[in-house]
């Protein structure tokens, strides 16, 4: 099998030095070509790259490309991806993770295994979290009890599940720090106007369109460290802000935004607000009033259309 492994960056390049030598470590790839695409919506010297370069083992290659300043955005750098990848199988990994060494072996023995799925994500193993954890994550509508499900408010929080999975698994929803998907599923995909800039919830996007076109699946012997780094990152207010409205879209996305739907949506939200406020987080306290304020506002129209 052939790979395109496509990382979207800006701008942090100790972690994306990190992120190719776990690729460059990679065993059992005889045989298998892998492109490795950077798409930077950052500045990098070529005297970077040359160095980069200078490291890559046999059967890979390395192409970079520099998007112009007004086509930045990670969705915009994930659908340049999917339009210029060599290779039908493609792999979106963020430049802050880690790959287990096994990890894209592993990968393309699932798709040889599971011939009819549109896509395969992996388990971050730092993504875990206590059982009081977890019983917050259900108690606030940001959960559910099957791992791959999103909640009721269309959180994808049941991620805290997959380090305890023993089994492939179907899944609704993949994790945007890595996700390979058949090209042909995302040929639907498009720039929405409520995915900007860090584009939060990008993944759940990609990954409901995939979901139009066949099964998805999380493999938990596919493994990496995602180390969630702070740089080039929004602000706390715009996160928060964006957490609203992107989830709101996204839920008039994939079904209608029934009653239920829309109070388990806030009931989320207002959860996660006042956890700002205890942790006194002004700058997220902020966004997520604005949010909610704006949120009421966009379904106060729609009612009053009787939509």
């Amino acid at each position: 099998m052939t790979l395109s492994v496509a990382i979207c960056t800006r701008n942090r390049h100790e972690d994306l030095r990190i992120c190719l030598s776990s690729i460059f470590r990679q065993r059992d790839m005889e045989g298998s070509p892998v492109e490795i695409m950077i798409v930077d919506d950052g500045d990098t010297e070529e005297s970077w790259l040359d160095e980069i370069r200078r490291e890559l083992p046999s059967g890979m290659e390395l192409v970079y490309y520099r998007k112009k300043r007004d086509e930045a955005g990670l969705l915009r750098s994930r659908i340049f991806a999917v339009k210029n990848a060599r290779y039908e199988t493609l792999l979106f990994l963020d430049d802050d993770v880690e790959l287990d060494e096994g990890y894209l072996a592993g990968l393309l023995r699932t798709f040889q295994q599971y011939p009819d799925v549109v896509a395969v994500g992996g388990v971050d193993q730092k993504f875990s979290c206590s059982l009081k954890g977890r019983l917050l994550m259900l108690a606030s509508g940001r959960s559910r009890l099957a791992p791959g499900k999103l909640s009721y408010s269309g959180f994808a929080s049941a991620m805290n599940l997959w380090n305890r999975q023993k089994k492939v698994f179907r899944t609704e929803f993949l994790h945007g720090c890595n996700m390979c998907f058949k090209k042909a599923s995302l040929r639907d995909v498009q720039l929405v106007d409520w995915l900007n800039g860090y584009s939060l919830g990008e993944d759940l996007y990609l990954s409901y369109l995939a979901g139009l076109h066949g099964p998805m699946i999380v493999n938990p012997e596919l493994k990496l460290l995602h180390h969630g780094s702070p740089a080039s990152r929004d602000k706390e207010e715009i996160v928060a802000y964006t957490k609203v409205i992107n989830h709101y879209e996204l839920l008039k996305l994939r079904t209608r935004v029934t009653p239920f739907r829309y109070a388990m949506l806030l009931w989320t939200i207002g959860f996660l607000y006042m956890e700002t406020v205890l942790q006194r987080r002004k700058e997220a306290s902020s966004g997520y009033r604005r949010g909610i304020r704006d949120l009421k506002g966009v379904q106060a129209r729609r009612g009053s259309l009787g939509v």
